[in-house]
């Protein structure tokens, strides 16, 4: 790698680190939030509570030196609470702009799938444009701006799952996980001896102020190399969830009969599979992956590692495909063990 690569490279790993000395047993999470925010993408991460989603990203928020803001997203909740409003001064006879928690760098959207589907509207404009309109007025957000959203996978009672459009300007969903025994003992101790505190040195935040976090965010998605053959890969992985079908799904059956008619019957098993949008997804995370190992171009090991955080979310199980309770997870790993490895 080149000498300003190598210093992209040392910096993500420093910025591992810090993060590390505050958060145990989440090497993945972390890995794949810093995946996403230097590729300029959101994630949505997905877990149980207590799993320390809140905690990491106000870790990785501070770590970086930029401003975040947390909403937590409730049934009662308006676009204007998010986005901001107009409130009239009747002294002065006009009105004064009053911007919502949305207006920061890193946005922490708690809960996102308990607020109604107008609120998440008004978040995917945010995501996708990253611009807001308040009354006649469109207003650009901080740059950079990113969107880490938590959602609780057990809870269905008062919650509005995410419609298609909103999940597809994810560029990840990551799924969290328990710690390892050791891990979460090791938690339990930081805990009881009050935790680590990253300490801010002024030499750490001018390392990382928001121009060079920018720069190097444009800097590794021209100068990280994609040959012939991972686009290739790319989309073949993307063609192959829009046509696999449950005869190519290994299964137990009653009968040899059973089996062929099954078989034969060739159920497709997703309702829609991933749109073009997930191809440049695995390119610009497969990048930022690349720099995390020390490369200047991308492998396929690259995409396969991150094909579920990409794809997972992206594409529809078929009504066959759920009453046979399989899983995305199950399709995409299939997807990865048919679709040939150049």
């Amino acid at each position: 790698m080149n000498p300003a690569l190598t210093h992209i490279h040392d910096t993500l790993q420093s910025i591992k680190n810090e993060i590390k000395e505050e958060i145990i047993g989440q090497d993945a999470m972390i890995d794949r939030l810093i995946i996403t925010f230097f590729a300029g993408g959101h994630a949505l991460l997905e877990g149980v509570p207590g799993l320390g989603k809140t905690r990491t990203i106000r870790t990785f928020a501070k770590v970086l030196g930029l401003d975040t803001g947390r909403i937590s997203f409730t049934p009662d909740l308006l676009p204007s609470d998010l986005t901001g409003n107009e409130i009239y001064r009747q002294q002065k006879g006009e009105f004064t702009l009053r911007k919502g928690p949305i207006f920061t760098h890193i946005l922490l959207a708690d809960e996102i799938n308990r607020t109604p589907p107008k609120v998440q509207s008004a978040l995917l404009e945010a995501m996708e444009e990253k611009k807001v309109t308040i009354g006649e007025k469109t207003l650009d957000l901080p740059s950079p701006f990113v969107v880490f959203a938590t959602q609780n996978p057990l809870e269905h009672e008062g919650t509005y799952p995410l419609p298609e459009a909103q999940l597809d300007r994810f560029l990840m969903r990551i799924i969290i996980s328990h710690p390892s025994i050791q891990d979460e003992k090791n938690i339990l101790k930081q805990e009881c001896l009050g935790g680590k505190k990253i300490q801010k040195t002024e030499e750490v935040t001018e390392k990382k102020k928001k121009e060079d976090l920018l720069e190097m965010i444009d800097y590794i998605a021209k100068s990280v190399r994609v040959d012939e053959h991972i686009y290739t890969y790319i989309t073949d992985i993307l063609s192959a969830t829009r046509k696999i079908t449950e005869s190519v799904i290994e299964k137990e059956f009653d009968s040899i009969e059973s089996r062929v008619k099954f078989w034969n019957a060739k159920i497709p098993l997703l309702s829609y599979g991933a749109s073009t949008r997930a191809g440049l997804a695995m390119i610009r995370a497969g990048r930022v992956r690349a720099i995390m190992s020390g490369r200047d171009y991308m492998l396929p090991e690259d995409v396969k590692l991150l094909a579920h955080d990409i794809l997972d979310h992206r594409i529809g199980l078929s009504y066959e495909a759920a009453s046979e309770w399989l899983s995305t997870y199950t399709v995409t790993e299939k997807i990865l063990d048919t679709v040939q490895i150049p």
